[in-house]
């Protein structure tokens, strides 16, 4: 379920989830209702196999967020924690 296999595709494995939620993120702070709303709007059933229910959508954001790809704000918006890093080093 997180690695993709020869029975789960890329986009059904938890890093491909990941990298397509990464893109819609991108360099926004957003909460997660908003994120999964342009996600379906973005990611509708004809650019993948199938749509992801949003229990898998939430999996695949605590992933993010135990593996150090995201982060949440004192308001509770998602961000995605290498644009920060990437802005702290170029503002130094």
């Amino acid at each position: 379920m997180i690695l993709p296999n020869k029975y789960i595709t890329v986009t059904e494995s938890l890093i491909g989830l990941s990298a397509l939620i990464l893109d819609v993120l991108s360099e926004q702070t957003i909460t997660i209702d908003i994120l999964w709303k342009k996600f379906q709007s973005k990611y509708d059933e004809s650019n993948l196999n199938s749509l992801p229910t949003f229990q898998k959508f939430i999996w695949t954001v605590d992933f993010m967020y135990i593996s150090s790809m995201i982060n949440y704000s004192e308001q509770g918006e998602v961000y995605n924690e290498n644009i920060k890093f990437k802005n702290n080093f170029s503002s130094q």
